[in-house]
């Protein structure tokens, strides 16, 4: 039999009864050897009498019955936690998410351990959970376009469409093409947004212009109007900068009327980029989800247009939100100025 074969038995049993033979173990042995050191060496054993024999062994006979509720209940107590952490976990493993790791107040490592795993459960909750959605919404969004196109081939060779089913194909090509260009821009964003340490001056005019120029013939026949001064630099990645205007000003020329306006005021530290659009306010509820993964407006598509643009304003150190003006929307971006600029 090998040497260690005692050691794996015991590993291989409960938490609470290896605490507790080893406790009890321990303590015995070493409550043994204190009384024998009592008897043998401070007290004269062999001048004891068979009363005082009796007595000594009926207290070590107390001291070991004590020693065996005491051993039970501090293994009970210390591994009570572990015991229901480990049934925890093992719901987790069989992907049982509803049953939540309970935090508890202790705080000695014991705690530490519970509540840190309880707060890495809730975040794989919130990740599968966010999946589940993406998968939902991304079969949703690419489903519709196909269909439409599917659609319209079917009619053109049965004769219902003529050349008008090439424009819509094309045009449903488009949003779809557009939608994927999203996704995978969602799903290798810091990738492809790169290091802060690649960050450049970029001119806010010059990114604004140029969105003039994309966006200035849309379908909507809105105008695009922009008063931004040249000289204006931020610190930044400028192909992600001018995903964010882009996105912010298509999503603007949705719910336009007649025009889009494109402003700036500038602060001590910072430019705040205004982007103005005459069409219907945004209802009070829809302010706090506007910026949500998947949160489609009532003319969307994604939903992912201005998620994506706020991830590059955080990226960037700054921040965006919209708010109902008179006679329209705005969408505030602010970012830092250069350093040069400051």
């Amino acid at each position: 039999m090998s040497r260690f074969s005692g050691r794996n038995w015991l590993q291989d049993r409960p938490l609470a009864l290896q605490l507790f033979i080893l406790l009890f173990i321990g303590t015995v042995v070493i409550g043994t050897a204190a009384m024998l050191y009592l008897m043998f060496a401070v007290f004269s054993a062999a001048s004891m009498s068979a009363q005082q024999w009796i007595k000594c062994g009926f207290f070590y006979a107390m001291a070991i019955t004590a020693d065996l509720f005491v051993s039970k209940i501090i293994s009970a107590r210390i591994s009570e936690p572990f015991e229901k952490l480990a049934q925890s976990m093992g719901r987790i493993k069989n992907k049982n998410w509803k049953d939540k790791i309970c935090q508890v107040n202790r705080k000695d490592e014991i705690g530490q351990i519970i509540n840190t795993l309880s707060v890495i459960q809730m975040n794989v909750t919130e990740i599968n959970e966010d999946e589940e959605f993406f998968y939902q919404s991304v079969s949703h969004g690419l489903k519709t376009p196909i269909m439409v196109i599917q659609n319209c081939c079917t009619a053109y060779q049965d004769g219902i469409y003529g050349s008008e089913a090439i424009d819509i194909i094309m045009n449903e090509s488009a949003v779809l093409e557009d939608g994927i260009k999203k996704l995978l821009y969602v799903s290798s964003f810091d990738h492809m947004l790169g290091r802060q340490s690649d960050f450049v001056s970029v001119d806010v005019s010059e990114l604004c212009l140029e969105c003039v120029k994309r966006f200035g013939v849309n379908d909507k026949g809105a105008a695009v109007v922009c008063s931004v001064p040249s000289g204006s630099f931020v610190s930044g990645n400028k192909a992600a900068l001018e995903t964010l205007f882009g996105n912010i000003i298509e999503n603007a020329i949705r719910y336009v009327r007649t025009t889009v306006r494109i402003s700036m005021r500038e602060d001590t530290s910072s430019y705040t980029v205004i982007f103005e659009n005459d069409g219907d306010p945004i209802p009070a509820q829809t302010m706090d989800i506007l910026f949500d993964k998947f949160y489609k407006g009532p003319m969307g598509s994604f939903g992912l247009g201005l998620y994506i643009a706020r991830k590059i304003a955080i990226f960037h150190g700054g921040d965006i939100w919209a708010q109902n003006v008179e006679n329209g929307v705005q969408f505030l971006v602010e970012l830092k100025k250069a350093p040069q600029a400051s």
